[in-house]
């Protein structure tokens, strides 16, 4: 994998001091980590993308796209779809219901400007409005309104409701800026799907964006696996 797994794991009583315990935490970019409340039993972790969310995007991967990624080799829509998915960094997911997380840290462009808040409201409008026009989707309503995500200085949220091939879906998408990246957080699962919905408004409103502090060498959180 890109980058290190840095496990599940209870803070200790020192951290737990400081503010509200996290029970995972990952090394996004170097020297960046995110972290946010442990999941609940069926969700899942993984930096691979889950395979019914595999299948799922290959039905939505269009002509132009597909005759594109032939040209680089890749003949099926199913492996269109998971080269296009690990543009993210993080997927946490139901297996029994398909609902899913997908966490993106896209850095900026070269002399490309840090976005002011204006900027984040606007890429989740377009974020809103896109729903609208793409494949499979019917009826699409949303709405965007400012929220909180800590470590950044400003994020916008979109909330929207949707039939997805005959299905109603809810979306949230949460977009906002920290530590030289754009950062996208977003939600889709069933309709209403309390319970999934649940789980992702508690990893949003848990998710902490943070730079890596190095005390001697040492990491100051414990390392339980590497992928």
């Amino acid at each position: 994998m890109k980058y290190r797994w840095l496990g599940f794991f209870l803070l200790g009583m020192s951290l737990a001091a400081a503010g509200p315990a996290m029970a995972a935490v990952f090394e996004v970019r170097p020297e960046i980590l995110v972290n946010f409340s442990d999941l609940p039993s069926p969700w899942q972790m993984s930096t691979e993308p889950p395979e019914n969310l595999v299948s799922q995007s290959a039905g939505h991967i269009s002509p132009a796209q597909l005759a594109a990624a032939r040209k680089a080799g890749i003949d099926s829509p199913e492996e269109a779809a998971r080269q296009m998915l690990k543009g993210n960094e993080l997927f946490l997911y139901n297996p029994l219901s398909g609902a899913h997380v997908k966490v993106d840290f896209s850095p900026l462009r070269k002399d490309e400007a840090p976005p002011r808040a204006r900027v984040l409201k606007a890429s989740a409008r377009y974020a809103a409005e896109g729903l609208q026009s793409e494949e499979g989707i019917e009826g699409a309503t949303s709405k965007v309104g400012k929220a909180r995500l800590v470590g950044a200085k400003a994020a916008y949220r979109v909330d929207a409701e949707y039939r997805m091939h005959g299905k109603p879906t809810r979306f949230i998408g949460i977009v906002s800026f920290a530590h030289d990246h754009w950062i996208y957080l977003y939600y889709t699962g069933p309709n209403p799907g309390l319970e999934d919905l649940k789980v992702a408004n508690t990893v949003f409103e848990s998710f902490r964006v943070s730079q890596k502090q190095r005390a001697d060498g040492e990491t100051p959180f414990q390392e339980l696996a590497v992928f």
